[in-house]
């Protein structure tokens, strides 16, 4: 299930929160209802796109009639804009990567914002409260642009 909040910055701004499971069951009327200008997105909730919800997606954000920015997408969605490089079309631009971190000394783990571009899971990696340099979980070509 997926959940929905929105907020309108003084600037007009419309904020949308989404976070859960994107699917077939997705369903953004009330966001596309509210969007008169720029919409910035923070995805970092979403767990989990079905392949429907992706098409979903896709319709919903071409739908959206100004510029988009996308913020703090979740692995699930990172991994989607990688495979599809035109998932969200020319308007839309993705500023930001929630992705998961290990440490190579301890083991920890740590979801951190990166920005989406290459490189970014080494240029902007967290440190560890161990003191070490930590990696990222998985290939970047796997989240990030090449």
């Amino acid at each position: 299930m997926v959940q929905i909040d929105k907020r309108k910055s003084g600037d007009g701004t419309l904020h949308v929160t989404i976070s859960g499971k994107i699917d077939e069951r997705f369903d953004p009327a009330t966001v596309l209802s509210d969007a008169r200008g720029k919409v910035v997105m923070h995805l970092g909730g979403i767990r989990s796109i079905s392949s429907l919800g992706v098409r979903a997606f896709e319709t919903f954000v071409h739908a959206l009639p100004a510029e988009v920015v996308l913020v703090h997408v979740s692995p699930a969605i990172a991994s989607q804009l990688t495979m599809i490089p035109n998932l969200c079309g020319e308007r839309t631009t993705v500023e930001s990567a929630k992705l998961p971190f290990t440490c190579p000394t301890c083991g920890a783990e740590k979801t951190h914002s990166v920005p989406f571009r290459a490189r970014a899971n080494v240029e902007h990696a967290p440190k560890c409260s161990c003191g070490a340099v930590m990696e990222l979980d998985g290939l970047p070509e796997q989240y990030l642009p090449m």
